[in-house]
């Protein structure tokens, strides 16, 4: 029965609801919200008539591993059986089982989603609360609001198993999806991995410590494919300080493994983050690609080397180089507001609809995913997709970008700026004016009427505006967005010109100009303005 309502709602943002402090991550707190999403399941299956499991999994870090026993017993408790994952679990295999659970003949064919507990790629301390819908997508708004309503006024509601056919108590059942998963990226997809193996590419991999380890090397090798693997063992080194994201500055050792390698000109460096929804790319130099460059190759060899077709997807802090790859090719591009969750809705959407399907959906910040997989990003599969490319094209990584964005007229300098500020709030509303008054900013004139057009179609669609987007009159543009639950604002912007040099000095004297209005007028310190490499 109900019971009195709680003093502090536990809230979901787009990657579920994370903490590092003991406080606000413990065991009352994991109870509390795993209570509310125990309602809506038992709320799920009555209004459903269909008794379904709920599958639960996460990553590597001590308060995942602490938590899901306890999470398990309790959903147990109110009457819902459970699938826990026999080990840690990256996010998209989680993701995908979650959709196709029926596959592994285990009693149920389908599943009413999956918790999932990781803090992704923030550090190491942090725990993350997360959860997957039966679509494999992470839960849209109106779910996570549920959860918070539910936490709000608890409703304790068990499970009355025998209205729907079930007996006996609830259990708690492990299960591994990796072949599964394994059989979805060969039969599925149709990486091809005997092209891989056949070109001589020699591939480095650094799984950060996380729960890439369990299955990329293991992806590989069981297609005959070697890789030279650092960092896989489970527990961190004592005094270990880095994080698992990766990142250029985070992956120095990768660095340093393929640049001590005089001997083989075809190879590449492969990343993922801590529960490896993300990826990390480096090329035959050791270079650090970042994700839009990523992304970019991926469109390319999907639409050239695998002659596919569809919608392209990007989240609106994204480069338009993707705009120009698909004007290209004749095909439509969609921008969403950032969060993955909006880029799910439209594989989903279009699933449903017919049509034209969604070829890839991605964002700057290491989200991709492609035609065929499940609405959720993962960084495993980019990993497999940018090493089948190599082996494809069978040239070095750097010349393939170079060849790529020689096809497009226009050219493309895209920078980001992470901003530590209480003033976070005032600086977005500043730009919002901006993109409605127009004006001048560093000599580029606004474009009042591409700026105005664009924020309005995000909120119509998507029922947020999402910052501010300032677009200029040659092509170039700014976005700024305040964090709604941290003192930070994420500054993104692209130059775009003729040739390489003035898209990157336009990207440089609009940076340099924003950082000098961040400084005069909102007195932020240069010391907490820092560009994302």
């Amino acid at each position: 029965m109900p019971t009195a309502p709680v003093q502090k709602i536990y809230r979901f943002g787009t990657s579920g609801y994370r903490n590092d402090q003991d406080s606000e991550f413990n065991e009352a707190v994991i109870r509390q919200i795993t209570n509310a999403i125990a309602d809506y399941m038992v709320e799920e299956i009555e209004n459903r008539g269909q008794l379904l499991p709920i599958l639960i999994g996460g990553d590597t870090r001590e308060k995942t591993r602490r938590f899901i026993p306890l999470i398990a017993e309790i959903l147990k408790g109110r009457g819902l059986d459970v699938f826990k994952a026999k080990t840690d679990v990256p996010s998209p295999v989680l993701a995908y089982a979650a959709k196709y659970f029926g596959e592994l003949n285990l009693g149920y064919s389908e599943t009413l989603g999956a918790i999932l507990m990781t803090a992704s790629h923030n550090p190491w301390p942090y725990g993350g609360y997360n959860f997957l819908t039966p679509d494999a997508a992470v839960m849209p708004t109106p779910v996570s609001k549920k959860f918070e309503e539910y936490q709000a006024n608890p409703q304790n509601k068990t499970l009355d198993r025998t209205a729907f056919g079930g007996s006996g108590e609830a259990k708690i059942t492990e299960f591994d999806p990796y072949e599964l998963y394994r059989s979805h990226l060969k039969a599925g997809i149709k990486i091809d991995y005997p092209k891989i193996k056949a070109s001589g590419l020699k591939i480095f991999y650094d799984p950060l410590y996380a729960t890439g380890r369990r299955y990329l090397p293991r992806l590989l090798k069981d297609e005959g494919i070697d890789a030279t693997v650092i960092h896989d063992t489970e527990q961190l080194p004592e005094g270990y300080t880095g994080m698992p994201e990766p990142t250029g500055s985070n992956l120095t050792e990768l660095t340093a493994l393929i640049q001590a390698d005089k001997q083989d000109a075809l190879k590449i460096g492969l990343a993922n983050d801590g529960d490896a929804d993300r990826f990390g790319i480096l090329d035959e130099n050791g270079r650090y690609l970042d994700a839009n460059e990523v992304l970019s190759l991926i469109v390319y060899h999907l639409l050239n080397n695998k002659q596919q077709k569809g919608v392209i997807v990007r989240s609106q802090a994204t480069t338009h180089l993707l705009d120009a790859l698909a004007e290209k090719a004749g095909l439509p591009v969609i921008q969403t507001p950032v969060g993955y969750k909006y880029i799910a809705e439209e594989f989903i959407d279009h699933e449903k609809e017919g049509g034209l399907p969604v070829l890839i959906g991605g964002e700057s910040s290491g989200g991709i995913s492609v035609l065929g997989h499940i609405p959720e990003k993962d960084g495993i599969l980019a990993n497999l997709v940018m090493a089948e490319l190599v082996a494809t094209e069978g040239k070095p990584l750097s010349d393939i970008l170079k060849n790529v964005q020689a096809s497009v007229a226009r050219k493309f300098a895209f920078r980001e700026l992470g901003v530590k500020t209480e003033r976070n709030q005032e600086i977005m509303a500043h730009f919002q004016t901006l993109q409605k008054q127009g004006g001048e900013i560093a000599g580029f004139k606004i474009d009042t009427a591409k700026s105005t057009q664009s924020s309005n179609a995000l909120e119509q669609k998507y029922g947020t505006r999402d910052g501010a987007k300032v677009f200029f009159e040659d092509g170039s543009w700014i976005l700024v967005r305040a964090s709604g639950t941290e003192p930070i604002a994420r500054v993104y912007v692209e130059g775009v010109s003729d040739t390489s040099e003035k898209a990157f000095a336009a990207s440089q004297t609009l940076l340099d100009t924003l950082i000098g209005i961040l400084t005069s007028d909102f007195a932020v310190s240069s010391a907490n303005i820092k560009e994302r490499k």
